[in-house]
């Protein structure tokens, strides 16, 4: 699921969400949680494809509004993710089965090695001037990491 997705993704330039309340569809992590509290993180849900996302405008969900991010966006909304301590969803239907969470930074490091592997041509516009820029901030979330570790 992750590898169709990161591909068409990273072809066709863009990713569809479903905006509800002026946010993404969220829903709570089966699988990412706050040590602490033991409480779920928001996962935040996205699809490679316009049809997967408008076939979960149902329930909670039936009012939402189904829009496109281009590649270069998702990239700094991962990041902001991250730094909110959310997940990403890929691949959910409606009663939220058949999906996959991530690591925001992680589906990152995959989608720039895809956008590597394939020479796509990428042009930001707002926190980050280049691919390179990316890079570098990868790297020292996976420094930062490492030191927390170390601890």
């Amino acid at each position: 699921m992750l590898k169709k997705f990161i591909e068409t993704i990273v072809k066709n330039k863009e990713v569809f969400y479903l905006e509800v309340d002026e946010s993404f569809a969220m829903c709570s992590s089966q699988t990412f949680y706050i040590e602490e509290t033991k409480e779920a993180i928001p996962v935040a849900l996205f699809w490679e494809d316009e049809k997967n996302a408008a076939a979960c405008k149902a329930d909670e969900w039936a009012k939402g509004i189904v829009k496109s991010a281009t590649l270069e966006e998702f990239i700094e909304i991962c990041f902001g993710m991250q730094v909110e301590t959310m997940a990403v969803g890929i691949g959910f239907k409606a009663d939220l089965s058949g999906g996959e969470e991530l690591v925001p930074v992680d589906l990152v490091k995959a989608l720039v090695d895809e956008i590597d592997r394939t020479k796509t041509a990428v042009t930001f516009s707002d926190s980050f001037e280049s691919l390179a820029q990316v890079k570098q901030l990868l790297n020292q979330i996976e420094l930062d990491i490492t030191d927390e570790e170390a601890l």
